[in-house]
Formats: structure tokens, C-alpha cells, sequence
């Protein structure tokens, strides 16, 4: 069950970087959902659904980008992970998939670790804080997509 921390990051990361305050470069037919209050938008997931944290579609329904925010690391959702990354696109400057993970400040490493050790394609791997006054701050760690995302 997601925690209200979870969620406050969410609408932060989907406020702030879905797209950046100064991109010009974001698509205008793009939208960014999250699944946080109330689930949105799904992916297939094994026969069901899974609704991923965030998910950037364009206005023909396509998903484009996805992310996810986690706030413990370990193999459980690594079948989410795959099916997140291979259904967003790889329309990034290196072709390596729109898929975005969000990990505690701290376990990044581990995160970039586990992500290649099972071959899951993504686009960065992001430490997240969470000060005493709530403020949330998103650190980038490994960027594979486009430079540009590096911030």
C-alpha cells in the first residue's frame, strides 16, 4: 500500500519533470497521468493490469513514457519493471526505453544494479528526498535516455 511519502513524490516527479518547468521541447500532444487517489491509466501485465505511478501518453492513447517510484528496493517488482520498460518507447537519443525509477536517496547504486542485472532497458534511475517540511528533492543518478534528462 502506497504511503503518503510515495505518493507526494509521485505528483512531485509528475509535476516538475513530466516535463521539466523550462523543456521546449516536450511534445504538445503529451499527457502526464499518475495512478495516485485514484488509478488512471493501466498497462497489460501478466493476464491483468498494472497501474504504473506515472504514465506520459500522447492523444492517440500511446504510452510514451513511464515511471515508477519505490520506497524499498528488492526483486518483487521486477516483472512490473520489464513490462513498464518495454512498453514505453525508446525514442531516446541512445534507444534505450522511457522508463524512469524512482529510489530512495542512497539506493541508486543498487538500483542501477538490479535493473541491469535482470536487463531491464530505462531511461534513468533517480534518488529521491524527503525533507522534515515535506519538500522533495529528486536527485538525477544514471541517465541512459537523453542528456538532456540529466538534471
Amino acid at each position: 500500500m502506497p504511503t503518503p511519502q510515495h505518493d507526494a513524490v509521485v505528483r512531485h516527479v509528475a509535476r516538475t519533470r513530466f516535463p521539466f518547468h523550462d523543456q521546449t521541447d516536450w511534445p504538445a500532444d503529451y499527457v502526464t497521468l499518475t495512478n495516485v487517489d485514484r488509478p488512471t491509466r493501466s498497462i497489460p501485465f501478466e493476464g491483468a493490469e498494472h497501474f504504473p505511478d506515472i504514465v506520459i501518453v500522447n492523444t492517440k492513447g500511446e504510452v510514451r513514457e513511464i515511471g515508477e517510484v519505490v520506497e524499498t528496493l528488492d526483486d518483487a517488482p521486477v516483472a512490473e519493471w520489464r513490462t513498464c520498460s518495454l512498453t514505453a518507447d525508446n525514442l531516446t537519443e541512445t534507444g534505450e526505453r522511457h522508463f524512469f525509477l524512482y529510489v530512495p536517496a542512497g539506493q541508486e547504486d543498487a538500483a542501477v544494479a538490479l535493473l541491469d542485472r535482470h536487463e531491464i532497458s530505462f531511461a534513468g534511475v533517480r534518488g529521491y528526498a524527503i525533507d522534515a517540511a515535506g519538500a522533495v528533492a529528486i536527485v538525477p543518478h544514471v541517465t541512459r535516455g537523453d542528456s538532456k534528462d540529466h538534471r
